[in-house]
């Protein structure tokens, strides 16, 4: 009679356990950064580097999938014993390299991938949805190509510019009335231009993976979430790098609203997205 009792008591002990691991986390925060802006950035920290915008890179491409428990930051690596394998994610690895490429030359080429898999990926992984490798680069390919910022911002007449400034508003409302709900509009201080320049957008999904407003996570200000000034924003269209200039031209951003919008009217996978989003018309570089 005792055994049994006690292993009733170890199965209640596991199962609490295991509950209390699998509410680790509130909302997966899914963040797009502007690869301009993301090059600019850091070549200002870093005079000596490089960056990699590759000619086929022509949107905006994936930071990471963040769960996040609302009010706070984290969690983050959740199995340290989990670890990176890139054999995992070998047959979408040229989608990678377009959509969730590492931008910094200097870097391993995989050293982004393998982070965000260690400290985020680990902990989305508790969801069977997200639960290895290639699901949870694979949920990123299918957002990157579904949320097209480059294809939403441009039907509000939002364009890559290196003078024209845009308010904060103008850049919530853009993604709000695509798609429903409040977004997170980062930002970055460029010290050389004294300017500020779109930098990140983060969109939230709850554990559903239902497209949710960002209104729990750090940051919120009278519904427009994020650390940009509310006017004076740069969405900048070009940088130079490694002896070229790479110029976004308004051309490619009415492009790729047509592709997008062809895409959305006949895709189902984010593969069809993906392929209906390659045409030859790339980076301008001078």
């Amino acid at each position: 009679m005792k055994l049994v009792l006690n292993l009733v008591l170890i199965r209640a002990l596991l199962v609490h356990a295991r509950a209390s691991w699998s509410v680790q986390w509130d909302v997966l925060i899914f963040t797009q950064q502007w690869p301009i802006t993301s090059c600019i950035d850091h070549l200002i920290h870093n005079p000596q580097a490089s960056c990699n915008l590759f000619p086929n890179m022509t949107s905006w491409t994936i930071h990471g999938i963040w769960p996040t428990k609302l009010g706070t930051k984290g969690p983050s690596f959740c199995n340290n014993s989990w670890h990176f394998q890139e054999i995992q994610i070998e047959k979408i690895e040229p989608y990678l390299i377009k959509y969730w490429g590492n931008i910094y030359a200097e870097d391993p080429r995989t050293s982004l991938w393998k982070h965000e898999w260690s400290k985020h990926g680990t902990c989305a992984a508790e969801l069977p949805t997200l639960n290895s490798e290639v699901k949870y680069f694979e949920k990123g390919l299918e957002w990157v190509t579904q949320y097209d910022y480059v294809a939403v911002l441009g039907k509000s007449n939002i364009y890559p510019h290196d003078i024209k400034s845009y308010t904060r508003e103008d850049i919530n409302t853009a993604i709000k009335d695509m798609f429903g709900v409040d977004p997170a509009v980062d930002c970055i201080y460029n010290k050389k231009t004294k300017q500020h320049e779109l930098s990140q957008i983060k969109l939230c999904f709850d554990r559903s993976l239902h497209v949710v407003n960002c209104d729990g996570i750090i940051g919120d200000d009278e519904n427009v979430i994020g650390n940009c000034p509310q006017q004076g924003i740069i969405y900048p269209a070009s940088v130079r790098t490694g002896g070229k200039e790479y110029s976004y031209s308004r051309k490619l951003t009415e492009l790729r609203i047509q592709r997008w919008e062809e895409a959305q009217a006949t895709c189902v996978s984010w593969l069809c997205h993906a392929l209906m989003t390659v045409y030859s018309l790339m980076w301008i570089t001078l």
